[in-house]
């Protein structure tokens, strides 16, 4: 049987940067580009994208379970109350956006952590259809005193990580975000 044709693949930089000892393609990957090489498809993309989209759910059930359970909280409260703590009063469809969470979800978020008297709604004197969220004195305190602990976890998980190569890390990142904001637009209301 003929080896797939590379032709789709972008051409990869002259010096690869080191990887933590323990980096290595995984078995799922290894196994999608068995199952799409004949396709034509660019391998390269699939494997960024896809790692990206295993990073981010592995760091958010990590920190679930290594941070923000002692505080009760699962992800999406806790970057609900971060967007407030960061930003200060947001109104719900703004706030629904920075925490990347849909309107319909974040009302049973803020029911919850309102419940937990974290944060408070009010509507909007000068519109009354919209409301606004704040922080309570509760709610900035649980997010002041758990942020170091954050912030600690997320230092150790990069920590196979150069300086520079977290710098270049996060530059790529950004301009991921970048391409996807091109295409898509302005961040919009998550449905």
């Amino acid at each position: 049987m003929a080896k797939p044709a590379r032709s789709a693949r972008t051409k990869r930089p002259a010096a690869t940067p080191k990887l933590h000892p323990h980096s290595k393609k995984p078995l799922g990957e290894v196994l999608g580009e068995r199952r799409v090489a004949s396709l034509g498809v660019n391998l390269d993309s699939m494997a960024l994208v896809s790692n990206i989209h295993r990073a981010s759910a592995a760091i958010r059930e990590h920190f679930e379970h290594c941070v923000l359970t002692e505080a009760n909280l699962h992800w999406s409260a806790f970057t609900t109350l971060w967007c407030l703590w960061i930003y200060g009063e947001l109104e719900t469809r703004k706030l629904a956006v920075e925490a990347g969470v849909a309107k319909s979800t974040l009302s049973g978020i803020l029911n919850t952590l309102e419940g937990r008297k974290l944060v408070k709604r009010r509507t909007n004197e000068a519109e009354r259809r919209l409301v606004i969220v704040n922080l309570t004195s509760a709610g900035d305190a649980l997010i002041t005193s758990l942020f170091p602990r954050f912030n600690a976890e997320e230092t150790r998980i990069v920590g196979g990580l150069s300086a520079k190569q977290m710098l270049a890390a996060t530059e790529v990142l950004r301009a991921i975000l970048a391409t996807i904001e091109k295409i898509d637009g302005p961040l919009h209301e998550i449905d």
